[in-house]
């Protein structure tokens, strides 16, 4: 079939449903994804309704993965990880991994005046920042551990602010997922038409981020090591002064 206007795939999108249906279909043959490793409620699985550019509606599925992980499971049949543990799979054991961990930076049971201490209760939080940075570092060696040559790795992430700083997790994201082998098959943006907000904020000093991101990774034996220009102690120091960011 011609690609047309009518059934472009496009880079951006207002529903992380309409996205994963277009990368389970691209990128992952049609197939449900293997694992999620962050699958707290499984809100991105179930039976959804989409319009077409053409203005049609299409019904179609995500499936439930066949395994199903997260730090604080929700459900009976979703298996407890730690934090800094392994993924309790073989080594070259899947064709496809989902992961979307945090991105807030802020001590627990934290408040906050834009909104985000109701996000840390929905979806948890990293503090310090080299938590976060240590954070998905880890997973993603994990997940490009238990990925199968040419497996495909689907990674949501997003910016954020943290003590006035921007913290720019997608860039870094694709950085190490680099270091380490994956190659880039595709990013989506996700956009939100609203987000939650205190009003409390007096003076604005960053634009609200109204964006996520979605990379699809393969995983390939190609390493590019954007950080070989430093030292191994330079590599630490620089992870290790994310904090004073």
């Amino acid at each position: 079939m011609a690609i047309t206007y009518n059934n472009l795939v496009k880079s951006i999108g207002y529903n992380q449903h309409d996205i994963l249906k277009d990368i389970m279909d691209m990128h992952n043959d049609g197939k449900p994804f293997d694992a999620d490793i962050t699958y707290s409620k499984g809100n991105f699985y179930g039976n959804f309704k989409r319009i077409r550019n053409d203005g049609t509606e299409e019904e179609f599925e995500i499936p439930r993965p066949k395994y199903t992980f997260d730090v604080s499971p929700q459900d009976e049949e979703t298996v407890k990880l730690d934090p800094w543990g392994n993924i309790p799979l073989a080594d070259n054991s899947l064709d496809s991994i989902v992961c979307d961990l945090p991105f807030v930076i802020a001590p627990r049971n934290t408040k906050s005046n834009d909104g985000s201490n109701i996000t840390i209760k929905r979806f948890s939080s990293y503090y310090p920042i080299s938590e976060c940075i240590n954070s998905y570092n880890h997973w993603l060696k994990e997940c490009y551990r238990v990925l199968k040559d040419n497996g495909i790795l689907i990674w949501k992430t997003q910016a954020t602010v943290t003590s006035g700083k921007q913290l720019m997790m997608p860039e870094w994201s694709w950085v190490y997922a680099t270091s380490l082998g994956f190659d880039t098959l595709d990013q989506f943006f996700l956009l939100a038409k609203s987000r939650l907000h205190s009003g409390k904020i007096k003076t604005q000093q960053h634009a609200r981020k109204f964006s996520s991101t979605f990379y699809v990774f393969k995983k390939t034996k190609k390493k590019i090591k954007y950080l070989e220009c430093m030292t191994e102690e330079e590599r630490k120091l620089f992870i290790d002064n994310a904090d004073n960011l």
